[in-house]
């Protein structure tokens, strides 16, 4: 298991993995690991460039006194760790996805009111989302039947000029943000396909984001929808077109350990 990254840094901005939070995280330049009057200015200059909830604060080390889920359904205070990456990354997807991340609390909301303290499968499987997810946007369907049947050769080599085209990945889960800091061959994010029209790639990311968030926050608002776990799928992050530069080869893909023709590929969260 690869070491962890403790010191501050912000290099890993330039990587495609981290396009969501572009323009974000530069908003408010930080030598150090942001202190509370950081974070509370962070979010004053994001109020401009998003739609965030009105009660939203990251508050340092607080000790929520309910369950999590509950206590920023109720207040709007996400307990935020200081110099922690995880945190860190919480808070800029929430102002990267502002309307997806109230959605996935309020469907946890729901669910631990109508009883379902423990996590079922829709609780997991909008945790599961929150932490490693990716979406991904695609305007053709054989595409997106190829990463369901995980035709790696189909998606990465044969169709590698439909990227950024006709097929494009948008990270919103925080966990894959903070592994992002140390890739490594193995690892993978539980995908979400969201269809969308041609015309979509031609927008800015900015603005391919901001769609993808109304779309996905209005899906999570039924409850029946994205009802298990198993609806995400794994999608190897390093064969994705431009993310990793070894995947320049084709050979690359011959890896049937990473590359994997069955859902036994690894969780995004395992960073061995």
């Amino acid at each position: 298991m690869a070491a962890a990254v403790n010191h501050w840094r912000t290099d890993y901005l330039t990587h495609p993995l981290y396009q969501p939070l572009v323009g974000l995280a530069d908003l408010l330049p930080l030598a150090n690991w942001p202190t509370q009057q950081d974070y509370d200015q962070l979010l004053q200059l994001a109020r401009t460039h998003a739609p965030l909830p009105a009660s939203l604060r990251f508050c340092c080390d607080l000790q929520a006194d309910s369950y999590y889920e509950m206590h920023i359904g109720r207040t709007g205070e996400i307990p935020t760790r200081s110099g922690n990456w995880h945190d860190w990354f919480n808070a800029l997807a929430w102002l990267a996805w502002p309307l997806s991340k109230a959605a996935l609390n309020a469907r946890h909301v729901r669910a631990i009111a109508a009883g379902e303290i423990k996590r079922g499968p829709r609780r997991d499987a909008a945790t599961l989302l929150d932490e490693c997810g990716v979406i991904v946007a695609c305007s053709r369907p054989e595409l997106g039947q190829a990463l369901d049947d995980m035709q790696w050769q189909t998606l990465f080599v044969e169709e590698r000029a439909a990227w950024g085209r006709q097929i494009s990945v948008h990270t919103l889960g925080h966990a894959i943000f903070e592994v992002g800091l140390q890739p490594h061959i193995g690892w993978c994010g539980k995908a979400l396909l969201l269809p969308v029209a041609d015309d979509f790639f031609n927008a800015s990311p900015r603005q391919q984001c901001q769609q993808l968030d109304a779309l996905l926050a209005t899906r999570l608002a039924d409850d029946n929808w994205l009802s298990s776990p198993r609806q995400l799928w794994p999608l190897p992050l390093l064969g994705i077109p431009g993310w990793w530069p070894d995947n320049e080869q084709a050979a690359f893909y011959r890896n049937t350990d990473y590359f994997r023709p069955s859902r036994r590929a690894k969780s995004s969260s395992d960073t061995a």
